[in-house]
């Protein structure tokens, strides 16, 4: 597969899943393919950015404090500008386990102009998902995750025989789990540290 670097690349890929030789140059194309694909490459985006905590669009910010108070919540901080999904709150720990986690939730502001993260940790610090738009810095099988997505919400509009569609939403969440798997493995723990039996045997 060529490199992809533009959504109007991914929309062509996902055209070129269902079959259509007609290519879009542009979302303002006059055309149904170009409509179509304006219509729905960004929700797509962005309902495969919510699916997993990818690593690639995945950043960290301190948050800000407010002034604002929620009962049963000892801080209320500014949700990031760029915050698409909140992960977690850093605890500390290099990479949090189960029992490291810090309790937080999301929030509408008072103004509902914005949002909210309450938790009880002083300073907190917010893992997140940002709204990744820059294609170029998509993982190839994220790229091939989203196209097979956008090509099944495209389907309906196109001359597509409607029983092909169960074989492309099938389609479409493989190509998801293969770049959720490979996103999984993108990282190393640290060794885990032998217990004290192990060491006396030593």
């Amino acid at each position: 597969m060529a490199v992809i670097t533009t959504p109007v690349q991914v929309a062509n890929l996902a055209l070129g899943l269902v079959g259509q030789r007609q290519l879009i140059g542009a979302f303002n194309d006059p055309s149904v393919e170009a409509q179509t694909a304006d219509l729905y490459f960004e929700t797509t985006r962005d309902e495969l950015l919510q699916k997993w905590d990818w690593r690639f669009s995945t950043k960290r910010a301190v948050l800000a404090l407010t002034l604002e108070e929620r009962t049963g919540w000892g801080y209320c901080y500014e949700s990031p500008a760029d915050l698409l999904k909140a992960q977690q709150i850093y605890s500390g720990a290099r990479m949090p386990g189960q029992g490291d986690q810090v309790a937080f939730t999301k929030e509408l502001n008072d103004a509902a102009d914005g949002h909210l993260i309450l938790t009880d940790m002083v300073d907190a610090e917010l893992f997140y998902t940002v709204r990744l738009a820059t294609v170029a810095l998509w993982p190839p099988l994220f790229v091939k995750a989203v196209a097979a997505q956008l090509a099944v919400y495209m389907a309906p509009a196109l001359p597509v025989k409607p029983e092909l569609i169960p074989t492309y939403e099938a389609r479409a969440e493989r190509a998801f789990q293969l770049a959720a798997s490979r996103d999984a493995n993108e990282a190393q723990k640290d060794p885990e540290a032998e217990s004290e039996f192990i060491r006396e045997r030593a």
